[in-house]
Formats: C-alpha cells, structure tokens, sequence
C-alpha cells in the first residue's frame, strides 16, 4: 500500500486530541483529504462510523465524501439533516411531512393571501401590485424562496433589481410569510426554508447518538445554518469546522463569513496554509488581495508569473482570450482551461468568439444539452426538405411530415401542436438562407418541447448558441459533421466566479477586472466591496499553472453605465506580483 505523507499541519489536525477545533485551510490546501483522513482515524480508534455526522452544503460534496468515507458514516446537507430532523419528530403521526412542491407552495401562499386582506390591499395601494394574480403570486413564491426566511436577504434582492417593486412593502410581505409559515407547518407539509426553522427548535430535545460533529466549507453558513449548528454543538461534544473565510463570496444569499469562535467558544483554531495547487507566484498575487487578512498562503513549488493584459475594447479582449486559448491548446494539449467572469454577460460573449475559433466550451452554469441539437439538426433536415419539395413544385405530404415531427420529438404531438409546426414548416420553406432555415428548425423543436414537456430552462439559448455557426455551412450533414469534431475536443470551460468556488484548472483566465465588473458596481453603490475582493480572491485561487488576467472598458447595459478603470484591487502591492 503507498504510504502517504502528511504535512506538520495536516497531522496536527488528524491527530489532536482536542475536542473542538476550527480549522481554517486555504484554497488547495488538502482540506477535505484532511477531513476524510481525520475521521478515518477515529474510526480507526474505535469510534463506530454511525455516531460521526458530517455536514456539507452541496449535494456534490456530499456524493465525494461519501466516496471517500468509511460507510456508516452519515453525509448530508445541512437542508437534508433538518429534514430528517423535522420527519423524525413527526414519526409518531398519523400524518409524515412532505417536501413541497413549487406548485403546493403557489396553491398554499394563495391561501395565505386570503388570510391577508389588510396585507394585501396595502401592497396594491403602495406597489400597485394585485398579489392574489396568479402571476403576481408565482413571483411572491420566488421572492419566498430566494429570501429563505431572511430579511436582510429580502432586502438585497429588492436591492438587486429583480424584486424593486417589493421595495416598500417589505412589512407587509413580512406579515404574508407569516401567515404562509403557519399554514404550510398545519398541513404537515415543510418547504425548503422552512426546513431549518423548524429544525432549530427540534435540535435541542431530539436524541442524537452521534458522538463527533463534521462540518465542511463552513464560510458559506447562512444565519439559519449556524444557529443549527449552534444546537448540534449543545449535545455533540467533538466538533471540528473546516472552512475559509476568504472565500465567503455567497452573502447575496444568506452566506457569511461568520466568526466560528461565537458558535464554539471553547475550540482551538488550528491551520492549513499550505497550497498544494498553487504556485509561489499565484498564491503571492492572492496574499497581495487579501491585503494580508488571514494566514499567508504558502504554494509549493514555483511557475509562471500572472499576467495582466489591458485591452482597448471588449472585442479586443475577446480577440485574446481566443489568442490565450489557442496558444495553451497547441502548447500543452490535454491540459484543462477556464474561463471566469463576475457575471454571465461577458463570458458568453467569450463563448461566441471561442466557437467562431473553431473552439468548444463547456458551460457550468448553461450546460450543453447534445440530444436536443441532434434532434434540432434532424429538424433542420426536414425543413430542408420541404425546401426541396417546395423548389420541385411538389405538393407536400402532410402524413409524411406529421410522423417525421413526432419522430424527432420521440413520441404522439397533439394535433394542435401538428397544426402550428406544419404552418412553420410552409414558412421555412420560402427562407433562402441556411441560417435562417436553422432558426426555424430552432423555433419549431421548441413548439414541440414545450408540448411534450422536454423543455430544460437553457434550451433555447443552447440552440441559439449555433445560429452563428450555422451560416458557415449549407447543408445538415456539413454542419452536424462540423458539431461532431468539436465534441471531440477537451472543451474550455467557462464560468461565473461564484459557479467555480471549489474547483480547479490547470489554466485560468479571467475576465474584466475592471471597475464595475470585479468589484461589481451595485456593491460599489452600496460601499459593500468586501464580498468583491474575495471573490477575486477566489478567482486567482483556482489555477494549478498559469493565470491570465485581462481588463477592458465595457458598457452594462441595465445599469447604463459605461466602466473603463482598472479594478480597485489591482493596487501597486498586487501590480507588483503581475508581470
């Protein structure tokens, strides 16, 4: 068996004897592999699997860890727990709660509405919203929802933009989740926000054999999660918290970087500084950041310094991040490449200019959804030929063409439906243009989806993502054969920062360090810039090799706002680490 070989700090935290421990480990630094090594230990000296509980806070690391565990040991988000909690109180009722669906969560704050007409008749003569319209209430549900019991969270989003109507009706809205609460609590049912709530009372009488408390990526803790946390922390007397304030980068949602020493007064604090991803160059430049907060990382073994281009125009920085992009995959083939942006708008114009290139990307936050394009291209055949059959003068045949649409949805279409694609399908042919013919095609599957249910929420962008591509060619078997060779390749992924916390690459660049961008300019309005600077942090954390920064001006178009310096944090300490 290969021995393996911890470092001083690893071993220090494998093999403490004290009971609490918050360990702050830095990005790379072999965190989980620790955790998982710690706990193998204590199985090791006799502590049965089923009294450890480890808490996560995605359903991801939750699949690792169990890979990575010893089985028995319980793995779960810190939502499933409280479910389990909630359940578990309820097993001795006639009645087991369930998870609300979104549209039992529409049906019951519909009912809370009619409990609220004092609420409700302020909110229409402040906002000039009418609440009980079934649109308007599917929005409150989301607002619901996305506000997870918080105000402070109601009140950014409102911020935010998306939900600014909601701006000065907060209290009534308040008084409506009230009366939601209760009436969901009453019919046995609990929904996602609810489920910690609810938990936080249970925690203090539930029985819990548990003996050790994990928790994982602790940084990312809501209020809600840490006054769970809080009540665990009553009855489990062996707890040990893995996390990195630096990389708090999820307060639009609740998530702060809380100070683990008012949770669990009596822990020690140990760390993990050094970085087995990082370079001595990277991880200088990341120290510059931070402006010295925190453990210094240390990486372990030297690299190419960072680079920071300024470009004239954003087409400019398109034109390198293509640049960048061809010259890594012809230098060092195989090896991984990602793209990073604070929002969606520039990446996606990145995306554009990668597939002219002849490029693939891999979305996180879009995923590529290959079955629908087949099937848009199967589409685009049959629309071509009717083109054929239109230039031949031939009557077309519409048996023929009513089974080729449900061949290539894959089952029966209503005749409603039938009747609409066939009247695309005369008008695609009279379209001159390939292009065209693609977005018809384009237009005509996403009847048929829509009708057949089969309509992820990306569809339409991901479809639209060839349209360009589409007017390089002229006929589908050029085209899908075009398709087919860029799925062969290692395709670059691309990213909002917030979507790459927690991976790595061997080859970063990131895009828009510029003023309004990185730091954002809403959170500049708002004097809120210390979110900002870590979530640059927690870009130029994620390459093992090289990272390539580039600045451009840009217009924002919702904000009308036309950006143009350099970022804040490009000071002269963080200048000085870039080449």
């Amino acid at each position: 068996m290969k021995k393996v070989t911890f470092t001083a700090e690893q071993t220090a935290i494998i093999t403490t004897t004290n009971a609490r421990a918050i360990v702050r480990a830095c990005p790379g630094s072999g965190k989980t592999y620790t955790l998982c090594a710690r706990v193998r230990r204590l199985v090791d000296l006799g502590v049965p699997p089923e009294f450890i509980l480890v808490l996560c806070f995605s359903n991801a690391a939750v699949d690792e860890l169990k890979q990575r565990l010893p089985d028995g040991v319980r793995v779960q988000t810190f939502h499933a727990y409280a479910l389990s909690l909630v359940r578990n109180a309820a097993s001795t009722k006639s009645r087991h709660p369930v998870l609300l669906t979104p549209t039992r969560s529409v049906q019951l704050l519909s009912s809370a509405l009619k409990s609220c007409p004092n609420a409700c008749s302020s909110v229409r003569q402040k906002a000039g919203i009418t609440l009980r319209s079934l649109v308007e209430t599917k929005g409150l549900a989301a607002f619901i929802r996305q506000c997870n019991g918080s105000d402070e969270v109601a009140a950014r989003l409102v911020q935010d933009g998306k939900f600014s109507p909601y701006a000065d009706v907060l209290a009534e809205l308040r008084t409506i989740r009230g009366a939601y609460d209760k009436l969901v609590e009453k019919t046995g049912a609990v929904d996602y926000p609810g489920m910690l709530r609810r938990a936080q009372s249970l925690v203090q009488t539930a029985p819990l054999r548990y003996t050790h408390l994990f928790v994982d990526e602790s940084q990312d803790m809501d209020a809600a999660q840490a006054q769970l946390l809080m009540g665990l922390a009553a009855q489990i007397q062996n707890l040990m918290v893995f996390g990195d304030p630096n990389q708090a980068v999820f307060g639009f949602i609740g998530g702060k970087a809380r100070d683990m020493g008012d949770v669990m007064r009596d822990a020690v604090t140990m760390r993990l500084t050094r970085s087995f991803r990082l370079t001595h160059e990277n991880a200088a430049l990341a120290n510059a950041i931070m402006e010295g907060g925190g453990s210094q990382i240390v990486g372990v073994r030297h690299g190419v310094t960072p680079s920071l281009v300024a470009c004239d125009s954003v087409i400019a920085q398109e034109d390198k991040v293509v640049n960048l992009v061809e010259q890594l995959k012809a230098n060092r083939p195989g090896e991984s490449i990602a793209i990073l942006t604070r929002t969606k708008a520039p990446v996606r114009a990145a995306e554009q200019a990668l597939l002219a290139a002849n490029v693939e990307t891999d979305s996180m936050y879009s995923p590529r959804l290959p079955m629908h394009v087949d099937r848009v291209l199967d589409m685009l055949s049959l629309v071509q030929m009717c083109v054929f059959t239109a230039k031949a003068g031939r009557k077309p045949k519409k048996i023929w063409r009513t089974r080729r649409l449900q061949e290539v949805i894959g089952q029966p279409v209503r005749p409603v439906v039938v009747a609409d694609c066939l009247r695309m399908l005369a008008k695609a042919a009279r379209i001159p243009s390939f292009e065209g013919r693609y977005v018809m095609a384009t237009r005509i599957y996403l009847r048929l989806a829509r009708a057949a249910g089969d309509m992820p929420k990306n569809l339409a962008s991901e479809l639209g993502r060839w349209q360009a591509t589409s007017r390089r060619f002229r006929t589908v078997a050029a085209l899908r054969a075009h398709i087919s060779e860029l799925r062969e390749q290692e395709p670059v992924v691309t990213s909002t920062i917030h979507g790459a916390k927690g991976r790595e690459w061997d080859h970063v660049i990131v895009l828009n360090v510029t003023e309004g961008s990185i730091p954002f300019y809403r959170e500049v309005d708002r004097n809120e810039t210390d979110e900002e600077r870590r979530l640059f942090y927690v870009a130029v954390t994620r390459p093992r090799k090289t990272l390539h920064l580039l600045q451009a001006p840009f217009a924002h178009a919702p904000s009308r706002k036309q950006h143009a310096e350099p970022s804040r944090f490009l000071t002269e300490s963080v200048l000085e680490t870039l080449s």
